[in-house]
């Protein structure tokens, strides 16, 4: 008996930090894992708290500092880092691909995982799951964060894993929205399994498959209390092992990351050195280079050429596949030193700036090439090509 009759304290609570998006706060990620762990037996004390933003990449977190705050704050058992579910943004040829992971990814997860070392905490990395259509993603995805986690000793959860496993296995169960982006409840349940069995080195068989808590549909707590996710125990069942054989497979192939084929981008073809007066006129043809998820691509280009002097006067028009329209855009092109045909017009997507264009005449007397839109600021990148015909 305690001294004064004080009754004796429980067990300490683990501490737990997301830093991450939508991918994080959909459905409650958070709320899910604290309420798993209160169902094991013996009920594992737990205390979450989530920095979360729409869209958000780790660079994103870095930059705004309310993560890192949080951070620096200290007591945390973990911190679990949940990037940007392309690694940032790469659009090649219409087609949302997997960023490369040193261009934003990797520099910025190295910075969170030196503030949680001096604070104690480890750091977790949530593998998370590629786009309906693109299951093929997966292995980059895969690659990307088990090179990191072996590189920062870092703990990864294989959610992307289990996801592909229940989309082979059992396609009839779905784990999307509506989008083939975000998870339903049904799949953040699932993310939430696997999180508990790669912290706790626990199978989560036999926990609970409903969940009460307050939404957050926006990353901030909305409403009153609703049932979040409530699944037949059947299905819950599934999802726990699947969740538990994905993390056990992952101990065994850690340290065995398998190199991956370098990535084909859109390159400038080799062609003919311009021939400066087979130039003015007008030329049609496709730009493969916008949206292709939201129909923009691909697109119809138009380009009108007219000379003046050792330049082209130029006008540019862009309509979409779903028949909208940019343009017109008037440009100036210049031949390069190389031979080519180089000019840049505005961009009005999401992105600033402007698109660079470079195209070269190719033996078939086509105009064939590549279009490139950087953001500096974000390290956003899209890549497409452009084959153009000259119209009679």
């Amino acid at each position: 008996m305690q001294a004064g009759g004080d009754t004796p304290a429980g067990p300490r609570a683990t501490r737990v930090l997301f830093i991450g998006n939508s991918y994080t706060y959909y459905n409650n990620l958070p709320r899910m894992l604290e309420a798993l762990a209160a169902s094991a037996s013996p009920p594992i004390p737990l205390e979450t708290h989530a920095v979360t933003v729409g869209g958000a990449r780790l660079k994103t977190h870095w930059d705004d500092e309310d993560a890192v705050k949080a951070l620096r704050e200290g007591g945390w058992d973990y911190v679990i880092l949940q990037e940007q579910s392309t690694l940032g943004e790469l659009r090649v040829d219409g087609r949302n691909e997997i960023n490369d992971p040193e261009r934003v990814f990797f520099p910025y997860a190295r910075r969170f995982h030196a503030e949680a070392q001096k604070r104690g905490a480890r750091t977790v990395l949530s593998l998370t799951w590629s786009r309906r259509r693109a299951p093929e993603a997966q292995a980059l995805l895969n690659h990307a964060f088990l090179s990191l986690g072996r590189e920062l000793k870092a703990t990864v959860v294989p959610m992307g894993p289990a996801w592909l496993t229940v989309r082979e296995q059992h396609p009839d169960l779905a784990l999307y929205l509506a989008d083939g982006s975000h998870p339903n409840p049904t799949g953040t349940y699932l993310a939430a399994c696997t999180l508990y069995a790669a912290l706790f080195g626990r199978s989560p068989e036999g926990l609970t498959s409903t969940v009460r808590g307050v939404p957050t549909p926006d990353g901030e707590p909305r409403g009153g209390e609703t049932t979040l996710v409530s699944l037949p125990e059947p299905t819950a069942r599934l999802l726990q092992q699947t969740a538990w054989r994905s993390v056990e497979a992952l101990k065994a192939r850690v340290d065995a990351v398998e190199p991956l084929p370098p990535r084909t981008l859109p390159s400038l073809p080799k062609g003919t050195s311009m021939r400066w007066d087979a130039l003015p006129g007008t030329w049609k043809g496709e730009l493969r280079f916008y949206s292709e998820e939201m129909g923009h691509s691909p697109a119809m280009m138009r380009l009108e050429l007219s000379p003046d002097g050792e330049r082209y006067d130029g006008v540019l028009r862009i309509t979409f596949a779903d028949g909208r329209g940019e343009g017109p855009f008037d440009m100036r092109a210049e031949r390069s030193p190389e031979g080519t045909l180089r000019f840049t017009a505005p961009f009005s997507g999401n992105l600033p700036g402007e698109v660079r264009y470079e195209a070269v005449l190719s033996a078939d007397g086509r105009l064939v090439g590549t279009a490139v839109q950087e953001d500096a600021r974000t390290l956003d990148r899209m890549l497409g090509s452009l084959r153009l015909e000259r119209s009679r």
